[in-house]
């Protein structure tokens, strides 16, 4: 018979403020765009179609990636992944960002029952980027794992509350920030520019500020004799030093 002791209640609990800082992120780089994305594909001669597979590529993608991230960071580890979910969002936003500033050269198809569809490769790169930051888009998820992780059972409903709350700012402050940004004379390009430098804000702050996860559990053997029990504590301490 064995019994578990969470790592949390062994280890101190680190600082939780990248965790929260991705999820805000994350929320925020998918509600930042659904403002002008329509615009967007006005621009370069999309129709209706074009910008409903558009919006549905971010979390098309992200529904294929997530589990696939989040079975790596259970054996490579959270931070190590956290990162590169993140990176991936910072290259999706830059080549959105590019995809702005590229002429629109257009070319026209025509499909059964769908009508005609504008080709142009701006709207190519941007159903690029969004499946770039779909596909890398576990970080979310990967922050709630590790944040289960660290958490032990009287801090775990303060923390999963506080982890809602930036969940539900980014939600507020994306479209807000689309918005406000987005008025002004350069249309998409500021929005796009904020949620880049947010990534990329993330990224040096998962590297530089948050350790990697310990293991939810250290396994336990009950207490039967004492020569057993003093060989577990051992391997326990070293075990723990080691992190």
């Amino acid at each position: 018979m064995f019994s578990y002791t969470t790592m949390a209640s062994l280890v101190k609990q680190p600082s939780l403020f990248p965790l929260f800082l991705v999820n805000f992120v994350g929320t925020l780089g998918f509600s930042i765009v659904l403002p002008f994305l329509v615009f967007v594909v006005m621009k370069f001669g999309g129709n209706a179609i074009v910008y409903g597979l558009l919006a549905a590529t971010y979390p098309a993608f992200q529904l294929i990636g997530a589990p696939i991230l989040g079975k790596w960071s259970d054996i490579y580890g959270r931070k190590k992944i956290l990162l590169l979910s993140n990176v991936g969002t910072a290259v999706g936003w830059i080549l959105f960002l590019f995809a702005l500033f590229l002429p629109s050269e257009k070319s026209s198809i025509q499909i059964a029952f769908l009508g005609t569809f504008v080709i142009a490769v701006p709207l190519l790169i941007l159903f690029l980027a969004r499946a770039i930051d779909g596909i890398t888009g576990g970080n979310i998820s990967i922050a709630n794992a590790y944040l289960a992780d660290v958490s032990s059972d009287s801090t775990r409903s303060k923390n999963f509350g506080k982890m809602a709350i930036s969940s539900n700012l980014g939600s507020i402050l994306g479209p807000a920030l689309a918005g406000i940004l987005g008025g002004t004379i350069y249309g998409a390009i500021l929005p796009v520019l904020a949620a880049l430098i947010l990534s990329l804000v993330t990224i040096l702050v998962i590297a530089f500020l948050l350790r990697e996860s310990p293991s939810k559990e250290i396994l336990v053997p009950e207490e039967t004799t004492v020569r057993k029990v003093f060989h577990r504590n051992v391997e326990i301490a070293i075990r723990l030093k080691t992190l």
